[in-house]
């Protein structure tokens, strides 16, 4: 865990850690394999409208779970609730209608909600390696027999289990 809490996985929206980062540590641990002759299977994924679909239910849940100060979640709680918005067309707007999932984007503390959203993916892993970029992932392994690429796909299954979840 980063700072005791954010996985040392996310590279997004962290101190000390960029895209760059993200990349080099997969590249190293790429040739790193390729250098002692074992094959490597990646898997790039990318959550659809991830900052969208944030559910403030389940993200209260988590903050309360990672033992966040109880004044904090009231307060982002109150952050979250009621938020509305509508859509402005040449001169013309939509009507009003209530936010009920995502985080506020180009708030300053949208993306941290977002990273503390999706901070127990990694524990979904069990035999692969992740890399996370805010929303985009990265899993991989190295493969020497065909059970390790069985092992990669169980791993996928878990990731698909967690969306769901």
């Amino acid at each position: 865990m980063h700072s005791g809490f954010l996985s040392t996985f996310q590279h997004g929206f962290t101190k000390g850690r960029s895209c760059v980062t993200n990349l080099l540590t997969a590249f190293e641990t790429w040739t790193r394999w390729m250098d002692e002759h074992y094959g490597v299977d990646i898997i790039y994924l990318d959550y659809r409208k991830a900052f969208d679909s944030v559910n403030h239910a389940k993200l209260i849940e988590k903050m309360i779970i990672a033992k966040i100060d109880s004044t904090v979640i009231k307060w982002i709680a109150a952050f979250l609730e009621g938020r509305r918005m509508r859509v402005k067309v040449r001169l013309d707007f939509s009507d009003w209608v209530l936010v009920l999932s995502g985080v506020p984007q180009g708030s300053v503390l949208g993306p941290l909600l977002f990273l503390v959203f999706i901070n127990d993916l990694p524990q979904w892993i069990q035999s692969s390696m992740l890399l996370l970029f805010a929303d985009d992932t990265k899993i991989f392994r190295r493969i020497l027999e065909e059970n390790d690429e069985i092992l990669l796909q169980q791993d996928l299954d878990s990731l698909v289990s967690w969306t769901k979840k």
